[in-house]
């Protein structure tokens, strides 16, 4: 029972070698990375095509928040590394399928 619950707080402990969003343009700015990571890798978790078109549109409309707000291509490069950090992390722990699920529903979380 411990060791499960260490192998359940280890993802955690790791993603928090990334620090959150400093600001609202680098919160949109993950926001458009976790959208294109999830429509990339995780389509079916998403709900299929239609699904993967509407979070392209939500990554397009991120990243135009994003740049609004100040971000520069190596800001938005940034938020994708750091995206795929935690999503790589996740699979390493889990597996896609698993994190695949958290994307979609942090990032449904986070749309509101």
């Amino acid at each position: 029972m411990k060791y499960t619950l260490l192998i359940g707080l280890l993802p955690l402990w790791l993603a928090g070698c990334i620090e959150p969003p400093a600001s609202p343009m680098e919160f949109a700015a993950r926001k458009a990375a976790a959208a294109e990571l999830t429509a990339k890798q995780c389509a079916g978790q998403a709900g299929g095509y239609d699904s993967v078109r509407k979070l392209r549109q939500d990554a397009n409309q991120s990243v135009a928040t994003a740049r609004g707000l100040g971000a520069t291509d190596a800001t938005i490069a940034k938020a994708r590394a750091d995206v795929r950090t935690v999503f790589d992390m996740q699979v390493a722990f889990t597996d896609q399928q698993q994190a695949c699920n958290a994307m979609v529903g942090e990032l449904a979380w986070a749309t509101g």
